[in-house]
């Protein structure tokens, strides 16, 4: 698998390049990168499933978390409906620039780091380790509240240069930096958002093919959201070479994400089974290559904006079930569930780091006694951090990109191919 990931990396690092200097269909172009996007997130969603326990840094999605998602969203794309419509969208390019700079180092940077390191052997470099006790108002720091920094010369140069991508990106505003962002976001995403069980991916589906159908169709409020905010939440792909402004048609990360995580499921349960064979996966892969096709091919002959999870929901869930239905396993598969799984690792990683009433207290948020009998208010934001490299500082930036792709799911989505000039 390892070969196969690095010939992935390496087509989707030419899909970067070439198309610089070298026009590549649009239609082309959109079907080599995001089948790739989903089946490498899902590859490497795998390998991060199968760290020891405390390890792993995946969320799971929870049934209460697929069920409020659409509505969360659909809240959330309005608030931006109505922040565009009423802010200058000068200010609005400022407040997404700086932020995206932050974020996007460290989302490139977990996406280069694992392949990086494994092309170069760094596993003999020399390691520097640094803690800090950040909670300063404690007489007495616990060694588990301390923020640790693990890593090579090879970790500061790649984050050095993703550091550079992303600043260049927020000044220059060109597509390939764009897509180097959304590249990694999409591999991000797919790798650390598990979901609960296939009941729970299905939940999740259902509600977002409601939600996009009804944004896309019934209002013009995901379009006014896309055409007011430029971020890198889209694949970008040229239509011509050596002209200004730039035409491009666009995908949204939504339509690799969320689709990819419910690939990487089937992925997992192949694993699970012993199935050399990865028919759920393959299955389910292959859905999602014809589901993209037949949105691009109704968007072209329609010449109209066309949802994509319209399309790519029927044929994974349908794939899945066809599957298991001519392998007789639809019990097993409807039964098929990890949140035991990552209660057990939460539980794992709390036994290997045992910590004392007030620690645990204080990462709850709760109001807490400390030993001299001062009272503190420490509130701090659940996060699951790394045990390894510059875990801590991953899981931070890594979380907060999540989050973003998550909430907002892709209210600025781009599959709205008929912005102005954004059809194919």
């Amino acid at each position: 698998m390892s070969a196969n990931l690095n010939l992935a990396y390496g087509v989707i690092l030419a899909m970067l390049v070439v198309p610089q200097f070298m026009f590549i269909h649009p239609y082309l172009h959109l079907l080599i990168m995001a089948p790739l996007l989903v089946w490498a997130g899902s590859q490497r969603a795998l390998l991060e499933s199968s760290k020891a326990p405390g390890e792993s840094q995946m969320e799971t999605v929870s049934k209460k978390d697929a069920m409020q998602f659409p509505f969360i969203g659909s809240a959330v794309l309005f608030t931006l409906y109505i922040v565009v419509k009423f802010i200058k969208k000068e200010y609005l390019d400022i407040l997404i620039s700086c932020y995206f700079a932050l974020i996007g180092a460290g989302g490139i940077f977990n996406s280069l780091r694992a392949p990086v390191n494994q092309l170069l052997g760094a596993e003999s470099m020399k390691r520097f380790t640094f803690k800090i006790n950040w909670k300063f108002w404690k007489r007495e720091p616990i060694e588990d509240d301390a923020f640790a920094l693990d890593f090579t010369l090879l970790d500061v140069a790649i984050f050095s240069g993703s550091t550079a991508i992303s600043m260049s990106y927020a000044y220059f505003k060109t597509w390939w930096l764009n897509n180097c962002l959304g590249v990694a976001f999409s591999l991000q995403g797919i790798e650390m958002i598990s979901l609960g069980s296939f009941v729970i991916g299905c939940i999740l589906l259902a509600g977002l093919f409601v939600y996009d159908v009804f944004w896309v169709f019934g209002t013009e409020v995901m379009v006014s959201v896309a055409k007011g905010i430029n971020a890198p939440i889209k694949i970008m792909f040229p239509k011509a070479l050596g002209v200004k402004p730039l035409p491009c048609s666009m995908l949204g990360l939504g339509d690799i994400v969320i689709p990819g995580i419910f690939v990487a499921l089937m992925l997992r349960f192949d694993s699970k089974k012993g199935l050399a064979s990865q028919p759920y996966f393959t299955a389910n892969f292959a859905a999602y290559v014809l589901g993209l096709c037949l949105t691009v091919g109704v968007m072209h002959f329609f010449d109209a904006a066309q949802p994509a999870l319209l399309y790519l929901v029927p044929a994974c869930i349908g794939a899945a079930l066809l599957t298991a239905l001519a392998r007789g396993e639809v019990k097993e598969l409807l039964k098929y569930s990890e949140e035991k799984k990552a209660g057990a690792t939460d539980d794992a990683a709390a036994a290997a780091s045992p910590a004392t009433d007030e620690s645990r207290k204080d990462k709850e948020g709760e109001v807490y006694l400390s030993e001299d009998g001062e009272r503190v208010l420490g509130w701090v934001v659940k996060v699951r951090f790394g045990r390894g490299g510059l875990g801590d500082m991953e899981a931070v930036v890594n979380e907060w990109t999540l989050v973003w792709l998550m909430l907002i799911y892709d209210q600025m989505r781009m599959w709205v191919w008929a912005l102005a000039d954004g059809r194919l």
